[in-house]
């Protein structure tokens, strides 16, 4: 598969950045539409052969013409299906790559996106983009073009030979189209409407799966299950609601147009039949000419369902738009340094940062931390701990202030080296499905088993998988649901080991933990990590237990934005 075309800018028309997947695939399409000519062309011969086989051979008692034009019939049938297998294989294949394309660069986009985004963010709104309205892009940016020139050659060639067989009767089968486009004009609102409400409450209904199911165990433990149930219930009742009304602007957007094609074609049958009656017209022409009709009707549907189609597909470009909006906080530098091998020595000068600059959270806070030193830090929950956790990885960057390692401003670091040296041990302690290996080489797939194995041992995890079958192919289940909060924070410290971090950040590394668990742990890691073990990096440890901070160089407390040193017995 060909390498996808950069990312686009927000700002750029969202049209361009579709049109960059569909380039590349422009041979494919071409080739398509080619076929769909060909195939259209010799789909054009068979009413033709319909006429003559009436005319010439039934009515004119010929058995040996109705025989070779029987045969032309059947050869023309196949020819047209062989065409249009070979034409939906490249279609197929073009249209795929378009469509994963897309899915790829936007997803590489929400992979920069900052923490708050996700925050304000619902899962489920976001995958309804990623999926329902990218594949609404997709379908009307590809198959549009194809179907709009499939259905011009075709409408074109019967109507030609339409107006061949009889001028006047082609006018009164085409008369009432314009009141059809007229008509599906004014109902634009209507699907606009319509449709958006349909895609925010699938949305809705994906997003409350996805968070329930997260916090199933939750939801059992308090007898919460009828109470959630009457909820997705509910969303399920309003999204039915909008469904219905989509449904019934879809029938009558399609319907009022077919009642007046058949309105049309009920006027051929009545005007060509009385022709045929006084003798004005054979019946071979007729059937022929109701064949062509036929043919016609089927691509000016289409090309009247490609204005609700994309009346549709703007909504969904509008909603994938809002995505693509959302910018990064950070932008790598154009030429970034690098740092030298070994533990890092951090230093914040005059840091403030805040979701809402008016009312920051950090508020010119200052700290020096040698290379090697370990420091903890206090505070009760919302002071800005995970604020600062998130300025050091660089998910942001401060509205004021700088954040240097070894003396280098982050911004100067490309933000992958950056977190490639830069660990962080958090509360959560996220895990991905899959087995306990795959969440060790998560981000480092190359990894020996030996490798894992050293870093299970180092983090006390050997015991435990070596009672389990599978051992290190022991899945974790969804959201690690198969695992205790202790064994998630063993396998991240194990992960932890495996990246070799020069500065470890530890975020609340303990809070799941009881006081005998967590007193291991953090003895754990400072075996570990200390300046005269095997991996030696500078540690930041930020809680409110005291247990995590034992043997901290120094510890601060985080109050009104600012970093205030505490003496030690203030700390125990």
């Amino acid at each position: 598969m060909p390498a996808r075309p950069p990312d686009l800018p927000a700002d750029t028309a969202p049209l361009r950045w579709v049109w960059s997947f569909v380039r590349p695939q422009r041979g494919a399409l071409l080739a398509s539409v080619g076929l769909s000519l060909v195939a259209a062309a010799v789909g054009l011969a068979q009413p033709w052969l319909t006429q003559r086989i009436v005319d010439d051979g039934l009515l004119a008692r010929d058995a040996s013409t109705l025989v070779t034009l029987a045969l032309a019939m059947v050869g023309v049938g196949l020819l047209a299906n062989l065409l249009g297998g070979v034409n939906r294989w490249i279609y197929t294949r073009a249209s795929a790559r378009v469509l994963f394309g897309l899915r790829e660069s936007l997803y590489g986009h929400l992979q920069r996106l900052p923490p708050r985004f996700y925050a304000r963010w619902s899962a489920g709104d976001v995958l309804s983009r990623l999926d329902g309205d990218l594949a609404e892009v997709q379908r009307f940016t590809v198959d549009g073009p194809l179907s709009a020139v499939n259905a011009l050659f075709t409408l074109a060639g019967s109507v030609a030979l339409m107006a061949l067989i009889d001028p006047a009767l082609t006018i009164i089968a085409f008369v009432l189209l314009p009141g059809q486009v007229l008509f599906l004009r004014a109902a634009r609102p209507w699907v606009d409407r319509t449709t958006r409400a349909v895609r925010d409450g699938t949305a809705a209904v994906s997003g409350f799966c996805v968070q329930r199911l997260s916090a199933m165990k939750l939801i059992q433990s308090v007898g919460a299950e009828a109470q959630e149930a009457q909820r997705l219930a509910g969303l399920n009742h309003s999204l039915l609601g909008h469904v219905l009304r989509q449904q019934m602007v879809s029938f009558v957007t399609g319907g009022v147009p077919g009642l007046m094609a058949s309105a049309s074609t009920a006027a051929v049958f009545l005007w060509g039949g009385l022709r045929v009656i006084e003798g004005g017209m054979s019946l071979g022409a007729l059937i022929a000419f109701t064949a062509y009709l036929g043919r016609a009707s089927g691509p000016v549907q289409s090309l009247l369902g490609l204005v609700t189609a994309a009346q549709r597909t703007r909504v969904s470009l509008d909603r994938v738009g809002e995505l693509w909006r959302e910018r990064p906080a950070v932008s790598p530098p154009a030429q970034p340094l690098d740092l030298p091998p070994g533990p890092l020595a951090l230093s914040a000068e005059g840091v403030t940062f805040g979701p809402d600059p008016a009312s920051p959270v950090l508020r010119g806070l200052s700290l020096a931390v040698p290379a090697g030193a370990k420091i903890g830090i206090l505070g009760p929950s919302g002071v800005g701990k995970s604020t600062l956790v998130d300025l050091l990885h660089r998910h942001e960057d401060p509205h004021s202030g700088r954040i240097r390692l070894n003396g280098v401003d982050l911004r100067d670091l490309s933000p992958a080296a950056l977190r490639g040296r830069v660990a962080v041990l958090g509360q959560d302690a996220p895990l991905l499905p899959g087995s306990v290996a795959d969440n060790l080489r998560f981000g480092m797939p190359d990894l020996a088993d030996d490798a894992l194995r050293a870093a299970v041992a180092a983090a006390q995890l050997a015991d435990w998988l070596d009672r389990l079958p599978q051992g290190l192919d022991t899945p974790v289940g969804a959201w690690a649901s198969a695992l205790s909060g202790g064994q998630r924070q063993r396998i991240a410290l194990a992960r932890c080991l495996l990246r070799r971090p020069d500065l470890l950040v530890l975020d609340e590394p303990v809070s799941a933990l009881d006081a005998d668990s967590a007193a291991r742990l953090t003895a754990a890691i400072d075996r570990l990590f200390a300046a005269d073990a095997g991996t030696p990096c500078t540690r930041i440890v930020i809680s409110h237990r005291a247990e995590a901070l034992v043997g901290c160089d120094a510890v601060y407390r985080l109050e009104d934005g600012r970093l205030h040193p505490v003496a030690a017995a203030e700390a125990a």
